[in-house]
């Protein structure tokens, strides 16, 4: 079972699972979600990534010891505590950037990241290497709680088309909220390249790391 440590602060169970729904429907994953305290707006900056550090480890600790998890992924898109999450635990974990970075570099060559963040995160960034072709958002949508105003897919739309016209030849997301708006269903019909959502990303590394040959 895959535990997911989710950064965005909710007691509505409904927003609290999805990232897991997806995964037990779309890849027959079993999951447990779990959320940090306190961070109503989730992390979209450093600070606020600071501060939610402590609140990871502590979090990906109790989930190891209590949840029955063979691994934990911490659904964000900065990845953020994963090294300090590493050291802290005895089973695999995994960050969302990280395993969308990886996607992506399989299926294009000239990955445009968009996000709602300043600034790429720095590990996705990394590890797309050379493969990395820019980053953009959209001032419209710039923390969790904007994707559901009217507008926000628009929004990123028109920022993924502008990437595509540029060279881009995959689009990454950089915000796990994009699979809460189903971004990558909107972006189908609209982009001649493939979407990769981080959400998917993240089942897929699981799937293969208990040797699924479905992914």
């Amino acid at each position: 079972m895959l535990g997911i440590i989710r950064v965005l602060s909710t007691e509505n169970l409904h927003i609290l699972r999805e990232h897991g729904r997806k995964m037990e429907n779309d890849f027959q994953i079993q999951t447990v979600s779990r959320c940090i305290e306190d961070q109503p707006y989730g992390i979209y900056d450093s600070a606020s990534e600071k501060i939610a550090t402590p609140k990871i480890v502590k979090l990906a600790r109790k989930m190891a010891d209590e949840d029955a998890v063979d691994a934990i992924t911490i659904s964000c898109a900065a990845d953020p505590a994963l090294e300090e999450v590493r050291r802290a635990v005895y089973i695999p974990v995994f960050g969302a950037g990280v395993c969308g970075a990886y996607a992506a570099s399989m299926v294009g060559s000239h990955v445009a990241v968009i996000g709602i963040a300043e600034e790429v995160p720095p590990a996705m960034k990394e590890a797309l290497g050379n493969k990395f072709h820019s980053y953009s958002f959209s001032e419209h949508v710039r923390k969790t709680t904007d994707l559901s105003k009217l507008g926000a897919k628009v929004a990123l739309c028109l920022k993924a088309e502008e990437a595509v016209k540029q060279g881009a030849d995959v689009i990454l997301f950089a915000c796990t909220g994009f699979s809460t708006i189903h971004l990558k269903e909107y972006l189908r019909d609209k982009l001649s390249v493939p979407a990769v959502d981080l959400v998917e990303a993240q089942a897929v590394g699981y799937s293969l790391l208990r040797g699924n040959k479905a992914f």
